[in-house]
């Protein structure tokens, strides 16, 4: 069996001493802590060293906001007590207690939310929504009627026609550029077929 060994220790007993003392050497350590980070709790370890915290820097956080006001209290001055957040919880209930309310506000409120109605329900019955969600709509020119012309601006009256023109003539070679598709197409799949009848043969 092997002997069991302790880590090394050293044994730091607590001695009392006078509240000057513990003042002085109170005293010190914040002074150094202005100077030094590695005295502050909330300092960083970085690769090149420790810094101070982004959020207090120098002066410190709340302990080292704390240790000056014991710093103060060990001189004998009397600083008023901070106020203490309230815990969320009870916040919390504080707010839902608001919320019930006291004179019954909330459950009457409650009762009509109750009652509410869908929106949709409550739309249908009115005849708000005919068709969809704007109405009966209707498309002019896909029920026979003639495409209303174009206005252009004032003085411009021929280029409004030249554009028509344009557009008609657009259609025209775009019907021609189809016919010729198609006709490039059939001669294309005849030569193959004669191909291919000749190497069956």
């Amino acid at each position: 069996m092997h002997a069991e060994t302790l880590a090394p220790h050293r044994r730091i007993s607590s001695q009392a001493i006078s509240l000057e003392k513990a003042s002085a050497i109170l005293d010190k350590y914040l002074t150094d802590s202005t100077v030094h980070a590695h005295l502050h709790p909330d300092a960083l370890i970085t690769p090149s060293g420790t810094d101070f915290s982004a959020q207090s820097g120098p002066t410190g956080g709340v302990v080292l906001h704390n240790l000056h006001r014991v710093a103060a209290g060990l001189k004998g001055d009397y600083l008023e007590p901070e106020p203490t957040p309230e815990p969320e919880g009870a916040n919390q209930a504080r707010d839902s207690s608001a919320l019930n309310g006291v004179n019954g506000q909330a459950k009457e409120a409650a009762a009509v939310t109750e009652e509410w109605q869908e929106m949709s329900e409550f739309e249908r019955e009115e005849g708000m929504v005919e068709v969809g969600e704007v109405g009966n709509r209707s498309n002019f020119v896909q029920e026979g009627g003639e495409a209303p012309e174009l206005e252009t601006s004032v003085g411009a009256a021929g280029e409004g026609k030249k554009k028509r023109r344009k557009d008609e003539e657009d259609k025209l070679d775009k019907a021609a550029r189809k016919k010729a598709k198609k006709a490039k197409d059939k001669e294309f799949r005849a030569q193959k077929e004669k191909a291919r009848a000749e190497q069956s043969a």
